[in-house]
């Protein structure tokens, strides 16, 4: 049945209850677009976790919430039966945002960051680095689940080293090992506690790609510290270009992702398949935007 236009819909927003999350500038940015939208549109929006009952179904969670739709941020971190669900589940109200995993049958939005990884090797490549390397988050997620731990890879981290290395292959430039490091969480925090121990060793690359610019920034905190000056010692390129890339001294070259419009977009795309429940999920691909300021 087809829903009137003049509806009042509320939506919700389900995410990991991860400390991390409320530091992500990432998130912040994908949770503005939300609000702004539902708030400029005039719907209601429920926030809200999940209990420690088994995920049944998509369709019986919007029952149980009253929900019109649901948005999901941060969909494989919250729990591996719930991912598992959205991998196999078909639902036209339900919307994710990143991590593309194929197959898909929910709506999905998502950035081409592997396209995004390209554009920040070219760009160092035409800078003159040849020596490059990379800093990003996670490869996994760890889950315990009745005393056993459950690794489910993290998409993104994994996207965007590949988009690095065949990058880096493209270009016939040498990858080293010890040039592309890990951090524990994409955190400021993270990404200064690595470069730290990496400063130390003073076996650095020319350039280094960070995974996000929480991670970036974090670097160039430990570079300020270290007495190192940015791009001189060593050219930074973040991912995201969050509000403080926008205001780091010095100010951060990155690679934008429109989190604000894909948030809005989300918005736009659930009311459609409420007001239209016959359209199928929608899979909208972004393009990423190299943005050049001062650290290369």
């Amino acid at each position: 049945m087809t829903r009137p236009k003049t509806s009042r819909y509320t939506f919700g927003l389900l995410t990991t209850v991860s400390k991390d999350i409320f530091r992500s500038r990432y998130h912040a940015e994908i949770l503005s677009g939300i609000f702004h939208r539902i708030g400029s549109l005039g719907h209601a929006l429920k926030i809200f976790t999940l209990s420690d009952e088994p995920c049944l179904s998509l369709e019986r969670m919007l029952q149980r919430y009253d929900l019109d739709g649901l948005l999901i941020l941060t969909w494989r971190w919250i729990r591996p039966d719930f991912a598992e669900l959205i991998e196999t589940t078909r639902h036209e109200r339900v919307l994710v945002f990143n991590d593309p995993v194929p197959g898909l049958q929910c709506n999905i939005l998502y950035t081409d960051v592997e396209a995004g990884m390209a554009q920040a090797v070219e760009h160092l490549a035409k800078r003159g680095y040849r020596k490059i390397g990379m800093l990003h988050g996670p490869r996994d997620v760890i889950f315990k689940d009745k005393g056993k731990k459950i690794k489910s890879p993290f998409i993104d981290t994994h996207l965007k080293t590949e988009g690095f290395l065949r990058a880096m292959k493209a270009h016939r430039f040498q990858v080293r090992g010890s040039w592309i490091r890990e951090t524990m969480a994409n955190t400021e925090p993270e990404g200064y506690r690595v470069m730290r121990r990496w400063l130390r060793e003073k076996k650095l690359p020319e350039a280094m790609i960070c995974g996000n610019d929480d991670l970036a920034l974090g670097v160039l905190e430990a570079l300020k510290e270290f007495g190192k000056a940015v791009p001189r010692d060593l050219a930074v390129v973040g991912f995201d270009d969050n509000d403080h890339a926008k205001n780091s001294r010095p100010l951060l070259t990155t690679i934008r992702q429109p989190l604000f419009q894909m948030a809005q977009d989300a918005i736009n795309i659930l009311i459609k398949r409420i007001e239209r429940p016959e359209l199928a999920p929608a899979t909208q691909k972004y393009p990423p935007k190299l943005i050049v300021r001062k650290t290369t």
